[in-house]
């Protein structure tokens, strides 16, 4: 635990990551990122880093509070999808992190650092079987 929090510099101690995982993932995505990707893009529960890298991580020059905020949300969601929760297929991130980022303010008081381990682990069964 010290290791991730000494490499990643997450949190170990705050609010837990957890929360249900039954939505309605097109209308999750356009509340939270104000768009609803294609059926190639969202793909179950989770949404394709590559379509999230093209269509959401450019921000226009003269933009909106609003959509500045949108553009957080989407970086980070693809930071978490590369960097912190990455599964065995590599190219997709799980949407239940989205309501977690609705108030970028609080992002930071979740423990990030331990659901960055759980994770790590589950995946490792995962690839072994």
């Amino acid at each position: 635990m010290e290791d991730v929090a000494f490499q990643l510099g997450l949190h170990v101690d705050g609010r837990p990551v957890t929360g249900p995982t039954y939505y309605d993932w097109e209308q999750m995505c356009v509340e939270y990122i104000g768009i609803v990707p294609p059926e190639n893009a969202l793909v179950g529960s989770t949404l394709k880093l590559k379509w999230l890298k093209v269509n959401m991580f450019n921000l226009p020059a003269e933009h909106t509070p609003q959509q500045l905020a949108t553009h957080y949300k989407a970086y980070i969601l693809g930071l978490i999808g590369v960097v912190l929760m990455l599964d065995k297929s590599g190219d997709r991130v799980h949407l239940m992190y989205l309501p977690l980022l609705a108030y970028l303010d609080r992002v930071g008081r979740y423990i990030w650092g331990s659901t960055c381990l759980a994770h790590l682990y589950r995946e490792m069964c995962r690839a072994i079987y």
